[in-house]
């Protein structure tokens, strides 16, 4: 009998809780992932969108939203998304700051780094960001930190339901994670020695061959447990062992390809947030070929175009990996 689940938040996080409900409602008993989800989407947004100029429209866009909407019908439904257009500008105003772009242009230092110098090629000396690899690094860190949030809630839940086994076995529980852990701790060793060497065979054993052997355990305990059963039937022990090996294979294929797609999928992250950068570095090169009205015309529609289109883009992208690389964890 599942008990029937209401989100109660702050008003505040309306907008977040609504993209959360569109997902589905969480099972009782199980984290409400809303307040998290908060922090998450913005910053991935602001990575791809990083404006002040163009946040500022977003934030005037939503403003005039909830103005258009305060009828109690229209309003219920369109509020929410007219406050998400509002914090979403917010952040792109908070991360433009960061990387100092107000319209596509430099007209103040960068707090962070210079995002625009960096895709351009003249980025600014003792920049601690030196290239399009480190931008890539930055949200390889941010999906690894996403991913482990995940995971800690999908502990949380699990021991909030006693389902111990999932607990230990899982591939989002202790042995999935040790394995992930161990991935993530072999890549980078990997890099740093410019990809040259490996950890010591003890080492790797005890990163990732250790947690796989356990994992190996998981089929046998669960046939040991349904051969308690009274009306259990007893299957042919060739056929079990054979069953139980290609589990076990199968499992560690979509941890490790698993883990591996969802970590490398946040760099699509980075990947908007260059096509940005490139999109107006062409519209002021086509502003540079002209001069006068026409110039500035290229400009107005240029930055309404990236608007329309990457503020589409990043959020959809922002709510794809929200969705899929994070609530994918946890969420029940």
């Amino acid at each position: 009998d599942e008990v029937p689940v209401r989100l109660d938040n702050p008003r505040l996080l309306a907008p977040f809780q609504m993209l959360v409900s569109n997902f589905g409602l969480p099972q009782y008993g199980t984290i409400d992932p809303t307040p998290v989800v908060m922090p998450l989407y913005l910053a991935m947004f602001g990575l791809m969108f990083a404006d002040v100029g163009q946040g500022l429209v977003l934030v005037a866009l939503g403003v005039l939203g909830i103005l258009l909407t305060r009828g109690p019908t229209v309003g219920r439904s369109w509020r929410p998304l007219s406050w998400l257009i509002v914090w979403c500008g917010s952040s792109s105003v908070l991360f433009g700051a960061l990387f100092g772009s107000f319209f596509g242009m430099a007209l103040f230092e960068p707090l962070w780094f210079d995002f625009h110098g960096i895709i351009a090629g003249h980025r600014s000396k003792g920049s601690v960001v030196k290239n399009v690899f480190d931008i890539l690094a930055i949200t390889i860190y941010f999906g690894i930190s996403v991913i482990g949030i995940g995971l800690f809630f999908n502990w949380v839940n699990v021991i909030r339901k006693g389902r111990w086994a999932e607990l230990l076995f899982d591939k989002g529980g202790v042995l999935g994670a040790w394995i992930y852990a161990g991935g993530i701790y072999i890549a980078f060793y990997l890099v740093s020695h410019d990809y040259a060497a490996l950890p010591s065979g003890g080492r790797l054993f005890l990163l990732v061959g250790l947690p796989a052997f356990l994992l190996f355990l998981k089929e046998p305990c669960h046939h040991l447990r349904r051969a308690q059963e009274p009306s259990a039937s007893r299957p042919n022990p060739a056929f079990a062992a054979l069953n139980a090996v290609m589990h076990w294979v199968v499992e560690l294929l979509e941890i490790f390809s698993g883990y591996l797609s969802n970590t490398l999928s946040f760099m699509r992250v980075a990947g908007l947030g260059i096509a940005h950068v490139c999109l107006m570095i062409s519209f002021f090169t086509l502003a540079e070929m002209t001069s006068g009205i026409a110039s500035i015309f290229i400009l107005v529609v240029g930055n309404v175009l990236v608007i329309a289109l990457e503020g589409l883009s990043a959020g959809i992208q922002a709510l794809r990996l929200s969705y899929y690389e994070f609530f994918t964890k946890f969420f029940h």
